[in-house]
């Protein structure tokens, strides 16, 4: 017993479990208002049950006592609520609520000697009433600061149960000896509701390490990555140029080569370099927007020729494939990069073209009231609702498992996504499994004009 006491009026705050200390002393002193009302409000009620019993300089005594105490406790609190910054302000604290738990736990006991009432069953039950209703009540608060569960309930029932067991008869004994078995249950129960608060502050402590060593490491992670991408956009026209070399020089061997086998490995050759070219070209264009090193510049221009101009290319990759081509432009004007703008389309018309195997692809610019609208759509195999949330993540490929580099890279709509999120537009994505997909986005434009509408298709 004595060493238990020993060992919760020590002093175990410490460096490693200062956090936990410091979240069990601010929950205690967030506590106080409630737990020193509900004291006041039962200590009247008490003296006035007892006032008929007790002698009322006796009743007056003790609860001006208590009060006092409760009014010091109070002071301190307010007064210095906010100083839990640092392990020596915490080792005060803790110190100074062992201090006020004793003192006001001695109070009570002390009442449940002043005001026993001899010869008098009934206002004993009652006041045996009071003082585990007074217990129950701290074991449900005090286990946020758990040496204060031990010390007020002891110092609240040990006088009471000591002075029913002076007193001797068979019925007091009996008294005494459940007030025992409730102190016992109590202190248990106590304990247990203070093992679980501390294991739920333990784990809100390692959830937020968790978390907050998840950032460090995902900031570690884009570091790396910003870090990678300044490399490549920095070293963009070095490593382009010996690619184009490499194509100058494959293409200088075609009049060298000979044979049917010489021409097909040449053939394989040059593909090669042409995806490899491709795929370098792509891997520097993300790395440069990546970085920054991109940046949008707008200009107001007409719709018509970039339209006219995109047709022209696709026309003829259409016509192979046997797919019709459609575009439908008005002559408005918008406002915008035009490189950036042409790049998005193409992406979109390519993305369009490699998953439509028959049917139709249309372009479609026309007026709306915030500027211009412009959707790309095809007929072709569509996307699945659990597909469509990743189509412009870089890399995602629908039905390309194998990585087959024929099929591209998957990096055509997360460059899409890029620009627009460069040129500050929306682009809005609905598609239909086996009936083709739609992009759309909306271009502004300083003025609105209204012209006749131009119609080419393939």
């Amino acid at each position: 017993m004595f060493t238990r006491l020993a060992k919760i009026l020590s002093c175990d705050i410490d460096e490693g479990n200062l956090p936990l200390r410091t979240e069990q002393i601010r929950a205690r002193l967030h506590s106080y208002p409630l737990m020193i009302a509900g004291q006041v409000l039962i200590a009247l009620l008490l003296v006035a049950l007892m006032r008929d019993k007790v002698a009322y300089d006796v009743l007056l005594a003790w609860a001006g006592v208590l009060f006092a105490a409760l009014g010091v406790e109070i002071y301190y609190v307010r007064r210095n609520a906010a100083a839990t910054r640092n392990l020596a302000e915490c080792r005060l604290w803790r110190t100074r609520l062992i201090g006020f738990v004793i003192i006001v736990g001695a109070i009570w006991g002390a009442g449940g000697i002043v005001l026993f009432v001899p010869d008098d069953l009934a206002y004993q039950a009652l006041l045996i009433c009071v003082f585990l209703g007074v217990a129950a009540g701290a074991a449900t608060t005090n286990p946020v600061f758990p040496p204060a569960l031990t010390i007020f309930i002891s110092l609240l029932i040990a006088p009471l149960l000591l002075i029913n067991l002076a007193v001797g008869d068979s019925t007091h004994v009996i008294l005494s000896a459940m007030l025992g078995v409730y102190l016992a249950y109590l202190l248990n129960t106590g304990r247990s509701l203070a093992r679980i608060f501390e294991l739920a502050m333990r784990r809100t402590f390692e959830n937020e390490q968790l978390v907050s060593q998840l950032t460090e490491e995902k900031q570690s992670a884009e570091q790396a990555n910003q870090m990678k991408s300044r490399f490549l956009a920095a070293a963009s026209h070095d490593l382009r140029q010996p690619i184009h070399a490499l194509t100058l020089y494959v293409e200088s061997l075609r009049n060298h080569v000979q044979g049917m086998q010489g021409e097909a490995l040449h053939g394989k050759v040059a593909h090669s370099v042409e995806v490899l070219g491709s795929m370098l070209d792509v891997l520097l264009d993300v790395s440069r927007l990546d970085v920054g090193i991109i940046q949008p510049s707008y200009e107001r221009f007409p719709m018509q020729p970039l339209l006219n101009s995109l047709y022209q290319d696709f026309s003829v990759l259409t016509q192979e494939k046997g797919v019709h081509l459609e575009v439908m432009a008005c002559d408005e004007h918008v406002f915008s990069d035009r490189v950036l703008l042409e790049r998005v389309l193409r992406n979109l018309l390519s993305n369009a073209l490699h998953h439509t195997e028959q049917g139709t692809i249309s372009l479609i610019s026309k007026p709306v009231a915030q500027g211009v609208e412009l959707t790309v759509c095809d007929t072709g195999s569509g996307i699945t609702p659990e597909h469509l949330p990743h189509i412009f993540e870089e890399y995602y490929q629908i039905g390309n498992q194998h990585r087959d580099r024929r099929k591209g890279m998957g990096m055509g709509l997360a460059i899409v996504k890029r620009l627009n999120q460069l040129l500050g537009y929306q682009l809005q994505v609905s598609s239909t499994p086996g009936a083709g997909s739609c992009f759309v986005m909306v271009v502004p434009q300083r003025t609105q004009e209204q012209s006749p509408v131009r119609l080419w298709s393939a």
